[in-house]
């Protein structure tokens, strides 16, 4: 299995002295991990937390970080009898670094960054300031500004202005659009 985040990750990346990076098709990325994987080439694909909400309920899934792209040993990949030709195929473009120790150095930091915590993307409907109408709940149709986010819990502490006082509430974002 392609490490994805430890120790296991950095010390891939410090083995390998030449990566190249292959150019495929978005949502390929992980199939032809696999696939390289199966065939013994060294594979870096560095993934993302997403977080996703449909239906009022939660999703996590793992996506590249650079979509379209992974990273590979250019010598272990190139000349691999190993990788077959279905595989070749979804390969759009093997792009070789001008400078391939500033390219291991900079998939170093990457890795040593993932083993260390996991990048997580969250949705943001708005930033502090912004101002947003509610669409469910209680306070369906109030206006309020943005105080505080809650990503964690995927809420918003919104002020909002009810009968002359200016009281704050916590709403889930799913329940609030950005008003342009």
């Amino acid at each position: 299995m392609i490490p994805t985040e430890g120790p296991k990750l950095v010390e891939l990346v410090r083995a390998v002295e030449r990566w190249a990076a292959l150019r495929t098709a978005a949502r390929w990325e992980k199939s032809l991990a696999q696939a390289l994987e199966q065939a013994g080439v060294p594979v870096f694909l560095p993934l993302l937390t997403r977080w996703t909400s449909s239906q009022g309920r939660r999703r996590e899934s793992l996506v590249p970080l650079f979509s379209g792209y992974l990273f590979v040993s250019e010598p272990d990949f190139l000349g691999n009898p190993r990788v077959l030709a279905v595989t070749r195929r979804k390969v759009a473009q093997v792009l070789r670094p001008p400078d391939p120790r500033r390219l291991q150095t900079e998939l170093l930091d990457l890795a040593q960054l993932l083993s260390e915590r996991r990048l997580v993307q969250e949705r943001l409907i708005a930033q502090v300031g912004d101002v947003v109408r509610i669409l469910g709940g209680p306070l369906q149709g109030f206006l309020g500004r943005v105080v505080r986010l809650k990503p964690n819990r995927w809420a918003l502490v919104l002020e909002i202005s009810f009968l002359g006082l200016r009281l704050e509430a916590e709403v889930d974002e799913r329940w609030v659009e950005k008003v342009d």
